[in-house]
């Protein structure tokens, strides 16, 4: 094999092989739970993982049922094997879904994902950093169904604050760096932090030297 394609044979393994952690990841990232004593299966979390508070996001919710026939008969067969699943098309108009937080609640409306058959979106932005659950309920192809599912280390992840992944920060006038400093060391804890105090610090001592040193040049003056 030429140096070429010993090259090419690599990146394509590559590839290959960061597809298959992303795709790891996002299933992670996600809850996937049997529903209506197996008839169903459901995978639920974020629409953008990790979610961020102040982003769009939304619910990505996916409804799956085993596929009938000889190769599912099979793939069951196959030890560490998961069937092949049939994703469920048309529960945008029978399934109804609402996001809690707290004691609030918002309805959302789902819709069908495009060309992504069994999945469904309900857009919203979460403004607040912690854990959240989506309440969906309904009918599947005529079954009753009324889940809960909340984010955990365990299911999906909780919506982070962004402030210590901010960049480039807000400027601030004169005026309200000191407290931009404060606020900060506030939301950023350890190290950073550390370096944002000692940064107000030494801001507030160049200025209190300016002070001196103009007043010291007005008494001369005079």
């Amino acid at each position: 094999m030429s140096r070429q394609g010993i090259t090419r044979a690599v990146l394509g393994c590559g590839t290959a092989v960061a597809m298959a952690l992303l795709l790891s990841m996002t299933a992670a990232a996600h809850e996937r739970r049997e529903v209506a004593g197996g008839q169903f299966q459901m995978v639920v979390g974020f629409l953008n993982e990790p979610a961020f508070a102040g982003e769009q996001n939304g619910l990505d919710l996916r409804v799956t049922k085993p596929l009938e026939g000889a190769g599912a008969a099979t793939a069951v067969a196959t030890p560490g094997v998961e069937a092949e699943r049939t994703p469920i098309e048309g529960l945008a108009d029978t399934l109804q879904a609402e996001v809690i937080f707290g004691d609030q609640t918002m309805v959302l409306e789902l819709r069908p994902r495009f060309r992504d058959p069994g999945a469904y979106a309900g857009d919203f932005f979460p403004s607040t950093p912690g854990d959240y659950t989506y309440h969906i309920f309904g009918t599947i192809e005529g079954v009753a169904i009324d889940e809960r599912f909340t984010s955990s280390p365990e299911t999906f992840g909780a919506v982070q604050d962004p402030a210590p992944l901010t960049f480039p920060m807000a400027a601030a006038s004169t005026d309200d760096g000191q407290a931009l400093a404060s606020r900060t060391v506030g939301t950023i804890a350890g190290g950073p932090g550390a370096v944002v105090m000692v940064t107000g610090a030494g801001v507030l001592f160049v200025r209190r030297a300016v002070s001196r040193r103009s007043a010291t040049v007005a008494e001369r003056q005079s």
